[in-house]
């Protein structure tokens, strides 16, 4: 049985919303998700209904899924690695501030998937043909997982031609040892740690680039990317990738 809940009377949105009731033994899927006719649902945690102490039926709110979508890290997604495919929806959240840029304000999302999803802070989700970048995550009160996510502008992904570079102080010269690599770059407001008072200050215009570990970039390198060339302003080893601050050369 597949109802409407009636806070879609309230909230437009709500409309994606579900209840859907089973009977008590019906087992849900390991990965929280049904699909009904060709809409695919994400499923909450069961709240059953008793008489005279037998359950009788479960009781499940559901969240109509926009798709399937890719949840992978940014270290993969450098590496071209698969990722894991799960079913999520993307709903309007609010605007944020871009004061430090510009005066657009670009939007955040509520991410909703089953809770056996694993989302933590700096997750990429790519859904229909766009990429999320997920700042937290939570196990909301119903049981399904919640990920507020910025959306990511383009290009996001290039391969660039690393050119890491070496002075030379007696000919006063850099050289340079050049190679191909795959880059991932977003405004440094979406990522930036200050890590000291004598960290180099993040300026309009500044972007965060990531980097596999297969390179080692170093302040002053260039990157050529599609739109010019950056020189990369500081370095921090982030475990499995580099995050390198650019500016433009």
């Amino acid at each position: 049985q597949l109802a409407p809940v009636d806070m879609f009377r309230v909230e437009g949105v709500k409309i994606k919303v579900k209840q859907l009731t089973t009977g008590p033994d019906v087992v849900m899927p390991a990965r929280g998700a049904v699909r009904i006719d060709t809409q695919v649902y994400i499923i909450s945690h069961g709240s059953p209904d008793f008489w005279k102490g037998d359950c009788v039926r479960r009781n499940y709110v559901t969240q109509a899924a926009d798709g399937l979508a890719t949840i992978i890290s940014i270290a993969d997604a450098l590496a071209d690695a698969a990722g894991t495919q799960a079913y999520a929806a993307a709903e309007f959240s609010r605007y944020l501030p871009e004061a430090g840029d510009s005066s657009k304000l670009p939007p955040q999302y509520e991410m909703f998937l089953a809770e056996t999803e694993s989302v933590p802070a700096d997750t990429l989700i790519s859904l229909n043909s766009k990429w999320y970048l997920v700042k937290e995550s939570y196990q909301s009160a119903s049981g399904v997982r919640v990920a507020l996510a910025n959306i990511l502008d383009e290009p996001l992904f290039e391969t660039v031609t690393f050119g890491s570079r070496t002075y030379d102080p007696i000919t006063d010269t850099y050289t340079g040892s050049p190679a191909t690599v795959k880059i991932m770059r977003v405004k440094w407001t979406e990522h930036y740690t200050y890590l000291s008072i004598g960290s180099e200050t993040y300026e309009r215009g500044d972007q965060q680039v990531f980097m596999p570990k297969s390179v080692s970039p170093k302040a002053s390198d260039v990157l050529t990317l599609s739109d010019g060339t950056w020189r990369v302003l500081a370095v921090q080893n982030e475990n499995t990738r580099w995050s390198c601050h650019v500016r433009r050369a």
